[in-house]
C-alpha cells in the first residue's frame, strides 16, 4: 500500500489568494474595535471565523456580538471568492493529475461550506473526493487536530496517511498534531518551515513536484 492515500489542501491561502483580502477586512472592520489591547492576524490566520471572533471579544473585547461582525464576513464572503480571488496556477489540472495517482483528493478548510463550494464551482476543480468544512465538527477548529482527524475518518484511512498542504501556523499545527505529514505553501507569498512542518514549498511548480514526489 502507498505510503499516502489523500492528498488535503487547506483552501484560504493554499488553493486561493484570499487571505490578503481577510487580513484587511479583520483589520479595517474587526480590530479596530478593540476596546482592551491590540489583537494580531497569528489570533486569527488559518482559523475559523466564528471562532476567533468569540475569542477576541473574550480577550480584547468587541462593542457588538460577535454574531453581528459573522454577518459581516458572510456577505463579504461572496464577493471574495466570487469575484477577487485567483486560483493557484495550475491546481485544477494537478487536481486532475492527483486523482489519476489514484489518490483521494480533499479540500479540509476553517471555511464555511458554501464557501468551498463556490471555489470549486468557479475554478472547475470537481470531482472532490472530500469536503471538510470546520461548521461540520462539533470540536475546536485549526490549531486543534479534530478537522483532520475528522476527515481522515470520513476517507476510513489513517491520518499517518495524508499528506497535507496548509499555509498559516495554525494549520500546520492542526495537521501535524493529527498525525499527517505537512507541506507548507502559500499562494504569492513566500513560506518557512515551522516547528510543525516537514516539507516547504514556494512556488506551485515546486509543490507539484515535491507532492508527485512523495507519491511515487
Amino acid at each position: 500500500m502507498p505510503q499516502f492515500q489523500a492528498v488535503l489542501f487547506d483552501m484560504d491561502g493554499v488553493l486561493v489568494d484570499s487571505e490578503p483580502f481577510w487580513q484587511q477586512f479583520w483589520r479595517e472592520q474587526i480590530f479596530v474595535h478593540a476596546e482592551n489591547g491590540t489583537p494580531s492576524l497569528d489570533d486569527v490566520t488559518g482559523r475559523n471565523f466564528r471562532e476567533s471572533l468569540e475569542d477576541l471579544a473574550a480577550t480584547y473585547g468587541l462593542p457588538n456580538t460577535p454574531e453581528r461582525y459573522a454577518r459581516q464576513f458572510e456577505m463579504t464572503a461572496k464577493t471574495v471568492y466570487g469575484d477577487h480571488v485567483s486560483i493557484t496556477p495550475g491546481m485544477p489540472d494537478f487536481f486532475a493529475t492527483l486523482r489519476d495517482h489514484g489518490v483521494n483528493v480533499g479540500i479540509v478548510s476553517s471555511a464555511p461550506a458554501d464557501w468551498i463550494e463556490i471555489v470549486i464551482e468557479r475554478f472547475d476543480l470537481a470531482p472532490v473526493d472530500l469536503i471538510v468544512s470546520a461548521e461540520y465538527i462539533d470540536r475546536p477548529g485549526k490549531p486543534e487536530p479534530f478537522i483532520y482527524e475528522h476527515a481522515a475518518t470520513e476517507l476510513d484511512i489513517d491520518p499517518s496517511s495524508c499528506l497535507v498542504i496548509e499555509d498559516s501556523v495554525n494549520g500546520v499545527q492542526a495537521a501535524a498534531q493529527a498525525g499527517c505529514t505537512v507541506i507548507r505553501f502559500c499562494h504569492g507569498a513566500t513560506v518557512e518551515a515551522t516547528d510543525h512542518t516537514d516539507f516547504v514549498a514556494n512556488s506551485s511548480a515546486d509543490l507539484q513536484r515535491m507532492i508527485l514526489g512523495l507519491l511515487s
